[in-house]
């Protein structure tokens, strides 16, 4: 089974369990309470002048590969003349919009692109986007964001947007945790 059909398999089964080989056979869950929190933390995170809150709840082994879910929030974005973005050179991503409204870009090509290694995130390329796709999202909504595909904001509707991110990480770049603390 390739990783895009093991990532949407999991968000099938609920956006908040993932299967691990966890050595008692069970899986690893977290729970709306523990979710709740996080998306509170990462709204507190934005108050106090970050524009972006992200937060790894779990990034765990699951045989040959790493899956991880994250919580993010933005804080809003304008409309720019040139849009700009990341791409994961290692990570496949799904996003479930939990609050708030914006346009996401994705696809294209990068213009000047700047490479560079995230301790969160592993290698990472950035820069201007030509090109790209504008989709908007709202709650509810689940964009799919294969590894190396360019995306980023085109803008925000509402004063933050709050997503959950299911990262699937065959390559093992990101730091194993395995429970909230």
């Amino acid at each position: 089974m390739n990783t895009f059909t093991r990532l949407i398999s999991t968000l099938a089964l609920s956006c908040c369990i993932v299967a691990s080989n966890a050595d008692d056979g069970g899986s690893t869950i977290m729970s709306k309470a523990e979710i709740d929190a996080t998306l509170t933390q990462g709204l507190v995170n934005l108050t106090t002048g970050r524009t972006v809150s992200d937060i790894v709840m779990r990034h765990i082994g699951v045989g040959e590969e790493n899956m991880g879910v994250s919580v993010v929030q933005r804080s809003k974005t304008e409309v720019s003349d040139t849009e700009s973005g990341i791409a994961h050179t290692d990570l496949d991503e799904i996003y479930y919009i939990v609050a708030g409204e914006g346009t996401m870009v994705t696809g294209g090509k990068f213009v000047d692109k700047q490479t560079s290694v995230s301790s969160l995130l592993g290698p990472m390329e950035r820069g201007e986007i030509r090109g790209g796709v504008l989709q908007k999202v709202k709650p509810g909504d689940i964009a799919i964001i294969p590894k190396g595909m360019p995306h980023g904001w085109h803008e925000m509707t509402t004063d933050t947007i709050s997503y959950i991110i299911f990262r699937g990480d065959p390559n093992k770049v990101m730091e194993i945790k395995t429970s909230a603390e």
